[in-house]
């Protein structure tokens, strides 16, 4: 009996996988709702406050801040944290069993990210391509959004240009924006038209969306605060295009250069 119903468990899960993965590469992106339990989402919570104390002591560069010098972004986190609730998180099976079935690999992290929209000042993130930054070409790669707090259309959540990962990567310009570089230009979407989506995300629910969809934010102008924390993976076999990369990395340095001179 008991086995009977290990094997009925797995079926399910099973299947559920699946239609994830089927609404993954329809829409560019597909939510996952209680993912996580309120508990495990306090202890992020804890840990993003833990980990902003400690980039301001070492005065990390990777931190990028509102008008009012409160936290917008940070990126990086796992070049310097070894330790502790969200490394856990990274690999949990719950997670990693749908990164890796809609991956069809074996996956691994490659970045760890803070998204800390505060209340009013929270900044707007332009749309944008993840992979125009990561340059892996067999587009073995994604992003997890885990919310941490509501996140919705009134409190700059993430919207989504539904199935425009199908266009493949398109060019990107300079944004000026420190902590997300790159901008599509809206001059794009006056020749495309695409329905734009905005996921209503409650605390321990997430969005897993493809590396080529384009998708950005609003500014949060609301009460709330929007906090979010991203994992990215890839396949352990995926390679990364060296001179795409390099370009980037160029691009980048340009637009730090531009946005002091501003400043």
């Amino acid at each position: 009996m008991k086995k009977k119903c290990l094997k009925s468990l797995n079926i399910g899960k099973m299947k559920k996988i699946k239609s994830l993965k089927e609404k993954f590469f329809k829409n560019g992106f597909v939510k996952v709702e209680n993912l996580f339990n309120k508990n495990e989402v306090k202890k992020l919570l804890k840990e993003v406050e833990k980990v902003k104390k400690n980039f301001l002591i070492i005065k990390n560069p990777n931190m990028h801040f509102t008008k009012d010098q409160k936290f917008n972004t940070i990126h990086n986190i796992n070049e310097y944290i070894k330790k502790g609730f969200i490394l856990k998180i990274t690999k949990d099976k719950r997670l990693k069993d749908i990164v890796d079935s809609i991956l069809e690999s074996k996956t691994k992290l490659r970045n760890l990210e803070f998204f800390l929209k505060p209340a009013k000042t929270g900044k707007a993130a332009p749309v944008h391509q993840d992979n125009y930054y990561w340059n892996i070409p067999s587009k073995k790669a994604l992003n997890v959004w885990i919310a941490c707090t509501q996140s919705n259309s009134k409190n700059g959540g993430l919207y989504y240009f539904k199935s425009s990962h199908k266009e493949g990567l398109i060019n990107h310009e300079l944004s000026l924006q420190p902590g997300t570089s790159q901008q599509i230009s809206s001059d794009y979407f006056k020749r495309k038209k695409f329905k734009k989506i905005y996921p209503d995300l409650k605390p321990g629910d997430c969005i897993l969306h493809h590396c080529e969809v384009m998708h950005g934010s609003k500014e949060n102008k609301s009460k709330l605060n929007r906090v979010g924390i991203v994992m990215s993976y890839k396949s352990i076999k995926a390679k990364i295009d060296k001179k795409g990369w390099f370009n980037y990395q160029q691009k980048l340095k340009k637009n730090n250069i531009l946005i002091s001179k501003i400043n």
